[in-house]
Parts: structure tokens; C-alpha cells; sequence
């Protein structure tokens, strides 16, 4: 929903949880003003009138406000569509600080969800999601959000290399404990009060640290996501996230983990090895959507995990198991099968 106050002086927009108040000249004087409602999802607040400064007020944001002089930018570590990471320190901590690329920082929409982002992060805690450090900001266009640095990268770039290295499919105890973590990871996360939806679950967003210990990262929903091969069918559709379309997420990321390469591959070499034309990612999400395609799981390593891969990525959302769940049966198999 939109409204748009104007007057001589400077128009007011409020778009979901955030009010932004914008003067005429371009620079961008922004408000945040999130919660979370039942879904997990943002939710308005009492607006406030802001100060000319431009400074978020929510009592959260302020409370993880870090002096921009003390931020020290590293070298360019990594590019997404809306935003770019550098390697960075903060009181001789060496920390990735992510901010919005330049052509999305006056962008109400892109800067509500990095906002919204912030809020989330900086309420949980937990072993198995990366640290927040804290947010700074002079005004929209250097806003940025200091996070743990994660030395190993993320998962889809180790199964890449295990990959090019002819690494053995099937699930070890190396990428059964990852499996884990992450699920513990979005248990806590699915028993919060609201809970809170990760919404673009992906191997991408697992991070490794030097001892190969996973944390998830990128955490919350966000309406200017673009629809990737970890979706479930019914957000593929349009529908809202939920603690079960994480878990169809999760679904998938376990084939990566268990076949090491992308979601849907073996399917795009069947398919373009018989009719000589590769399935683009529109043709596979709408295999997807109607349940004519799913992701593989090799007969390799132990069954009972294969078994649970296939019974998240269960296109009604009601057969999936909670996170609780398969952490339960997670712990129980590396205890039992791979001691």
C-alpha cells in the first residue's frame, strides 16, 4: 500500500513498514519504522515526524548504530543485484560490510528492505547465523551493514570446487554436520514469536568460516526478490513465505549438498541431451509449480536423509516436516549412521 502526502516543501511516502520523507532537492531523508507481524513478515508502525538530519529513529537501528569513522573499507568481495560486499574492519576486527549499490540507494522499495534486514539480524542470535555487528550511516547513500567476516566463503562455491574435483556424491559427515547447522539455524529462527521466514534459503547464503562451521546470512523476505530454483511451488505462484516454503528451500539445498552441483542440473542435461535445447529457468520453476520436476537425491550414503531431502521438497506444503523436526532426525542420523 502507498500513500503519498505532498506540499510545497517535500512529499512523504509510505510503503509497508517504512515511511521515507523525501525533500525536493534529491537528497533522501528516511525513517525506519519496522516490526514484525505474525508471518514473520513487516509491519508498520506510529509514524514520527523526522528531523532534518535524516536519521533513523527506531529504537533497535539506533541501539546497533556504529560512528562511520570508525568503519574501515576493505577490498570489493562480492556483487548481488541490489548490493556489494567488502572486506572491511571495525576496532581491529576484520568484519564484511554490505551496502546498496549506488543505482538502488534513492530506491524506497530496495532501501526499506535492506532496512527491514537490519532490524531482523540485529535481534537474533545464534551460533549458526552470521554475526551482526552493527549498521552506520550518514545518510541513504553510505548506509551499511558491518557483519561477521566468514573466511570459507559460501557453500555453492565449496560444492563447485568439490565438484570440479570429482568429489564423491552422497552425504558424509563433513555435509551432514553443515546440513545441520543450517537446519538448527532455521529452527530458532521458525520459534521466534513471530517467527521469522529467512525467504530466499540458498547455498549462496550459507557462509563457512575456517573450521567449515555454516551460518546462514541474508535473512528476511523481501517483495524486491527475483524468483530463483530454491522456491517453493506455492511462492513461485505468488503466494506468502512461510516457515514451510523455508523449508522446501532447505529441500533443495540438501540435493546440493547430497549431488554437489546446482539445483535442477541433471534435469537441464537430460532434457538438452535428447532435444537438443537446454531448459531455461522459467521452464523448470513452472515444472516446479505443477510437480512434474523435482530435485535428485544420489542412493548414496544414508537413505534416511534422502528420505527427508525428498519429503521437504513435497509439493503440498502440509507434508513437509518443521525445522524442529528434521534437526531432531538430522542429529539422530550423524549420531547413529555417521559416527
Amino acid at each position: 500500500m502507498l500513500s503519498l502526502a505532498t506540499n510545497a516543501v517535500t512529499e512523504r511516502l509510505k510503503i509497508g513498514g517504512i515511511a521515507v520523507r523525501r525533500s525536493l532537492s534529491p537528497k533522501l531523508l528516511l525513517k525506519i519504522e519496522t516490526n514484525l507481524d505474525t508471518d514473520g513478515n513487516c509491519l508498520a508502525s506510529d509514524t514520527k515526524h523526522e528531523e532534518a538530519s535524516g536519521l533513523w529513529d527506531d529504537k533497535i537501528i539506533a541501539s546497533v548504530r556504529i560512528p562511520t569513522e570508525e568503519v574501515q573499507f576493505g577490498h570489493l568481495i562480492g556483487r548481488g543485484s541490489f548490493g556489494q560486499v567488502h572486506s572491511g574492519s571495525f576496532r581491529d576486527e576484520k568484519v564484511a560490510v554490505k551496502k546498496l549499490l549506488p543505482e538502488t540507494q534513492e530506491n524506497e522499495e530496495y532501501v526499506k528492505n535492506f532496512m527491514a534486514k537490519v532490524k531482523i539480524s540485529a535481534t537474533l542470535n545464534h551460533p549458526h547465523i552470521v554475526r551482526f555487528v552493527g549498521v552506520s550511516w550518514t545518510g541513504a547513500s553510505d548506509a551499511c551493514v558491518l557483519q561477521e567476516f566468514m573466511e570459507g566463503g559460501d557453500l555453492r562455491s565449496l560444492l563447485d570446487k568439490y565438484e570440479a574435483e570429482k568429489h564423491y556424491v552422497g552425504f558424509d559427515r563433513e555435509k551432514a554436520k553443515i546440513a545441520m547447522q543450517i537446519c538448527s539455524a532455521l529452527a530458532y529462527m521458525h520459534s521466534q514469536s513471530p517467527p521469522v521466514i529467512h525467504g530466499h534459503l540458498k547455498s549462496r547464503n550459507v557462509l563457512l568460516n575456517s573450521d567449515m562451521e555454516a551460518k546462514v546470512t541474508n535473512l528476511g523476505t523481501s517483495s524486491t526478490e527475483t524468483k530463483t530454483l530454491w522456491m517453493a511451488p506455492e511462492i513461485i505462484r505468488g503466494e506468502k513465505q512461510s516457515t514451510d516454503s523455508d523449508m522446501f528451500s532447505f529441500g533443495v539445498l540438501l540435493s546440493e549438498l547430497d549431488m554437489l552441483s546446482a539445483p535442477y542440473s541433471q534435469a537441464r542435461k537430460q532434457i538438452h541431451d535428447s532435444s537438443w535445447c537446454t531448459l531455461q529457468d522459467a521452464d523448470i520453476l513452472d515444472k516446479v509449480t505443477k510437480g512434474s520436476l523435482r530435485v535428485v537425491f544420489s542412493e548414496c550414503g544414508p537413505m534416511a536423509l534422502a528420505e527427508l531431502g525428498r519429503a521437504c521438497v513435497s509439493v503440498n506444503p502440509l507434508n513437509r516436516p518443521t525445522a524442529a523436526e528434521v534437526l531432531y532426525r538430522l542429529q539422530t542420523i550423524l549420531s547413529e549412521e555417521l559416527a
